[in-house]
């Protein structure tokens, strides 16, 4: 403990009662999310450089792509989600990629001998589930995978949170993986405060973690630091990197008069692109550097989802720039995931650029399905917009919202944004995902909605709210009249609802994800996880959405919200069926029915058969995934546990 690079002290300084993020002036663009990166926007023209491109692209020449087999599977339990039906069949036939059959397996059979001879059959065997491929309808692959290489100081263990996550087990982390490249700067990511113990202030009232300057001295003294925030538009620096920082930029230099200046005024806690920027401009080396191998990392992110029996991925924030990186990368790799997503638009000169809108007809990697617009911020992150403020410190903090005027009243919805969602919709025809947290923002994607909707003339869209975190029966009612559909990111009821009940919200987090009474009016509703905000896996966010517990409170069982809990087949159509709709593409997956992508995966219990919440909590997640089939082709194998296949 001699060694000052690897002991864990308390700074003189330290006061735990400071704000967790320090008042700020908001502007357009600053959101606490993963929807808006400003990491990869500060850095997109380095980043997405043809000479960096180039550096990404494989060494190998153009992907050599496997032939599927004709096969035909029976035994164990098939659902096909035929219809959004979770009834069973005794068998499915495969060929060339598709699905031609499925039915009893008599009937099968015989469609497989006539028309495929020499096909290969699968016998599942006792509790072994075959279902339609599980599909993740919000995440965010490209800032994901960049940020791979960067030090993972995030609250979770793989689909868990950590039994321990305090400044004492992140200050390890931080100690053990000292870069040894000279010059490089300690890079993490995913820190997340609100999940760290909660502060008890003197007057016993509780409140989130501070993280600034002189706690992450705390950690080390002698390293500079930069840790960004699970939230990713906070980045926390000590005073080694703050004074480090400072010497190598010319901007902080002109702004401040010394770097004790910068020091004091800033506190470590650099906020949004305007005080982002300089810091992350002096890493910018180490940052592209970290970010070369993107191919490598996108593989791994693929596989990943593959273990975890997903098959389709919809991202919600892609730009020009994401777009092509990945077009590259399904040109010259197998296609482990099926991907889609929504273009991201922050302004109305890029509304006013866009196309008019053509539903996708045919399946190609990286297919546009919606416009993206993010209104607000995250509830976790205390800047999604509210209608009264937060709980906790800082005070009267109402969150913000990303598209304000002046002039205009803090509840009243502003012009500009009611024009860009009319821009989106009405003129050019697009089906817009716009993300709203906090009851405000989903109060203005709402009005936003029924304005320029009583305009729209065209086909029938699929408009959904993103997180749609906080509701009530009036806006569900309006919601379903409008035909807009709202995705959950159902981690906020099992990871941070203790947070949001105990600090955040109080009884206002009864309004959290209202999965039951979306669904009760005739609602399609989907689960997300916004990865990396939380972690992959349809079966995690199914069990979540069924139990409702709060896993943060880990001394009893609580659940939050117990009316608003989903039964095992409700989850699992919003993972399967009703996501695929809600991202375009029910014409290819969701199902398995006849002429659909034989995207499937085999599990070794069937989810819906856990009936009880002392079966299905911390359990329904850890099914095991045996197999994982895009195209009729294997893409992710259990090594424990092997499935018969012979040919017949």
């Amino acid at each position: 403990m001699k060694n000052k690079k690897n002991k864990l002290k308390l700074n003189k300084h330290f006061n735990p009662i400071i704000f967790m993020e320090k008042s700020h002036p908001h502007s357009h663009g600053c959101t606490h999310c993963a929807c808006n990166n400003p990491v990869l926007k500060i850095l997109k023209e380095e980043l997405f450089s043809p000479e960096n491109l180039a550096k990404m692209k494989p060494f190998s020449g153009a992907k050599i792509k496997a032939k599927p087999q004709p096969i035909m599977i029976s035994g164990g339990t098939i659902r096909p989600m035929i219809g959004g039906s979770t009834d069973v069949v005794e068998a499915i036939g495969i060929a060339d990629g598709h699905v031609v059959a499925t039915g009893d397996k008599k009937t099968v059979k015989k469609i497989m001998d006539q028309k495929f001879p020499g096909y290969q059959k699968k016998e599942l065997s006792g509790t072994q589930t075959l279902l339609p491929g599980l599909i993740e309808p919000h995440v965010h692959m490209v800032p994901t995978a960049m940020m791979a290489d960067w030090l993972d100081v995030s609250p979770f263990n793989g689909q868990d949170l950590q039994p321990i996550y305090d400044l004492t087990s992140v200050g390890a982390i931080v100690n053990n993986n000292i870069p040894k490249i000279p010059g490089y700067v300690i890079l993490g990511r995913g820190l997340d405060p609100s999940l760290m113990p909660f502060v008890v202030k003197a007057d016993g009232t509780k409140e989130l973690q501070t993280i600034d300057n002189t706690v992450l001295d705390s950690i080390n003294d002698q390293e500079p630091i930069m840790l960004l925030s699970a939230s990713m538009h906070t980045l926390y620096l000590n005073t080694k990197a703050l004074q480090h920082v400072y010497q190598h930029s010319d901007t902080l230099k002109n702004q401040y008069k010394s770097a004790d200046e910068y020091i004091l005024a800033t506190r470590g806690q650099l906020q949004e692109s305007p005080e982002m920027t300089p810091a992350l401009k002096v890493v910018m080396v180490q940052i592209i550097a970290m970010s070369i191998h993107i191919n490598k990392y996108l593989t791994e992110l693929f596989q990943l989802a593959n273990s975890r029996g997903v098959t389709f991925m919809y991202d919600a924030g892609l730009n020009k720039g994401f777009e092509k990186l990945l077009s590259l990368y399904f040109k010259t790799h197998h296609e482990w995931v099926r991907t889609g997503g929504a273009y991201i638009c922050s302004s109305q000169e890029e509304a006013d650029q866009l196309d008019a809108y053509t539903e996708p007809d045919r399946y190609k990697p990286v297919y546009y399905g919606h416009v993206k617009v993010v209104s607000d911020g995250s509830n976790q992150g205390l800047t999604g917009y509210q209608s009264t403020p937060y709980l906790c410190d800082p005070a009267n903090n109402t969150g913000i919202f990303n598209f304000p005027q002046n002039g205009i009243p803090a509840h009243t919805i502003p012009p500009g944004y009611n024009t860009l969602i009319n821009t989106v919709v009405a003129r050019k025809g697009w089906p817009l995902m716009v993300h709203a947290n906090g009851d405000q923002a989903v109060t203005f994607a709402i009005n936003a909605y029924q304005r320029t909707l009583a305009q729209y003339r065209g086909p029938e869209l699929r408009n959904r709210i993103e997180h749609c975190s906080l509701l009530t029966a009036d806006q569900i009612t309006n919601m379903v009249q409008m035909g807009v559909s709202p995705s959950f990111l159902i981690g906020h009821v099992g990871y941070w609802g203790y947070a949001f009940k105990k600090v955040i919200f109080g009884e206002k987090a009864q309004m959290l994800d209202l999965c039951g009474s979306t669904l009760a009016v005739g609602m399609r509703i989907t689960l997300h996880s916004d990865n990396e905000v939380s972690p992959l896996g349809p079966l995690r966010m199914m069990e979540q959405s069924v139990t409702r517990i709060m896993e943060k409170k880990t001394t009893s069982i609580e659940v939050l919200n117990s009316s608003e809990c989903l039964t095992p087949e409700q989850a699992l159509i919003a993972v399967t069926y009703d996501a695929a709709w809600q991202c375009y593409a029910d014409k290819w997956v969701g199902s398995l029915d006849k002429g659909l992508f034989a995207d499937f995966v085999i599990l070794g219990q069937d989810p819906l058969s856990l009936k009880t919440q002392s079966s299905q909590y911390m359990k329904m997640r850890n099914i095991p995934v045996l197999e994982t089939w895009v195209g009729g082709i294997a893409v992710y194998e259990n090594q424990n546990v092997k499935t018969k296949t012979e040919k017949v």
